[in-house]
């Protein structure tokens, strides 16, 4: 590809302690719990809301947030703060109130129960309270673009505002992108999809649906024809529909993520035909909301200070370093139409996320959280979701703060300091 020396002054739009790239559940978390400790933080959103794929994407349920059995909580602190705002709008379904089989879970029932069911509208509205209150600054319709390295570390990033190019400048930024964006223009090495082939998991066009006769639907029930399928929201006549495959979508590539787009949106027709015409109760069902944005399942992932082995999520490693606990399986869909796909492993009950994945090599002042962390591909199948992705942002927010306040690199801080802070937060970490 032919190269355009492009050179520019850029305004510097403030300085901060910390910068968080992506307003998706991780980075929402990340933000709050910087600024909840005394940090000026600003969040950086691409699209016009916060909550990424569960608002912009349409992603839900929150997939459970307890152990593999679905007996014990694995995460608490910001995600059950955020389930208890969502209650006050009556726009929840607690994990605690949800079973496996049910209308909730689309009557599947493996690693489906305490799964949480949203209105994703109300959901934007509840983290925009939330960073207001914690007094983060949030500029949404802005860009991650590239970064400026001096020594090792990030000095500014870049960003492409409606307004032209800004800059902003911190002592410490958290990549929450969901394709590790700030990580790979800051030379931390990363690598796509599985190991083997650099396949992606496939990506996903959710969309809703309302007007269902959930009565006809429960007597009925059963899962809609494979792949379909639709969980109930809320509301009692209102369903969110999960389904069809686009295949190999590089979601760092602008040109892959059109093209798949525009796949997708077809498959939403084919999706809604199945629920329309062979699916008892659905008949009268109208198609109400589709996701701005592609469902993207899997992108790059970072080598950090430690990689996340399928072992470790099968044994439950218990790391000293630990900031995160789940139990969701290793859900890796299938990357080809040859290939079948989801939970081929089976994991330990609980399963533990060390602080080293958030690390990644060759810059010292970034933190990466979410489904891009330093973790093989199968491994990750479980992590990459939501409740997960909530705690990891929350500790990458946290142990930020704790750099800040003590002047320490990242990986110098003090593992049981964080620790603590997370617990009287209300995180679990045993």
């Amino acid at each position: 590809m032919k190269e355009v020396n492009y050179n520019t002054n850029i305004s510097l739009y403030g300085e901060y302690d910390i910068v968080v790239i992506g307003g998706g559940p991780s980075g929402v978390c990340a933000a709050v719990a910087s600024a909840r400790q005394g940090m000026k933080v600003l969040l950086v959103e691409s699209t016009g809301m916060l909550g990424g794929m569960a608002t912009s994407g349409l992603v839900g349920p929150f997939m459970t947030n307890y152990d593999r059995d679905g007996k014990e909580k694995t995460v608490s602190g910001l995600f059950d703060e955020i389930v208890s705002r969502l209650e006050k709008f009556s726009a929840v379904i607690a994990p605690e109130k949800v079973d496996a089989p049910s209308l909730y879970t689309s009557f599947i029932s493996r690693y489906h129960r305490k799964l949480t069911p949203f209105n994703p509208f109300y959901l934007q509205i509840v983290l925009d309270d939330m960073v207001s209150e914690a007094g983060v600054e949030v500029l949404c319709y802005t860009k991650f673009a590239d970064c400026v390295l001096e020594d090792g570390q990030i000095k500014y990033v870049i960003l492409a505002a409606p307004e032209g190019m800004l800059c902003a400048t911190a002592k410490t930024f958290i990549d929450c992108s969901g394709i590790a964006a700030v990580a790979a223009r800051a030379n931390v090495p990363t690598y796509k999809g599985s190991e083997e082939s650099g396949v992606p998991q496939p990506a996903t066009l959710m969309f809703e649906v309302d007007g269902v006769d959930t009565e006809k639907y429960a007597e009925y029930a059963a899962r809609p024809e494979y792949p379909v399928k639709a969980y109930l929201m809320p509301t009692s006549k209102r369903y969110k529909v999960n389904h069809y495959h686009v295949f190999s979508v590089d979601a760092a590539n602008a040109k892959s993520l059109t093209d798949g787009h525009k796949s997708a949106r077809r498959q939403v027709l084919d999706a809604y035909s199945v629920l329309k015409d062979k699916t008892p109760g659905f008949e009268r069902a109208e198609i109400t909301n589709v996701a701005s944005v592609l469902g993207v399942r899997e992108c790059r992932h970072i080598e950090g200070e430690y990689k996340i082995t399928v072992n470790d999520v099968v044994e439950g490693t218990k790391f000293n370093d630990r900031i995160a606990v789940y139990g969701y399986g290793m859900d890796v869909h299938r990357r080809s139409e040859k290939e079948s796909g989801n939970f081929k492993v089976e994991v330990a009950n609980r399963y533990y996320i060390p602080y080293r994945s958030l690390l990644p090599k060759n810059c010292s002042n970034l933190l990466v959280a979410g489904k891009t962390i330093c973790c093989e591909s199968q491994a990750v199948g479980g992590m990459r979701c939501m409740p997960a992705a909530m705690a990891m942002g929350q500790a990458a927010g946290t142990a930020a703060a704790i750099a800040a306040k003590n002047g320490k690199p990242l990986r110098d801080i003090d593992i049981n300091e964080l620790q603590q802070q997370l617990i009287k937060d209300g995180v679990i970490l045993d």
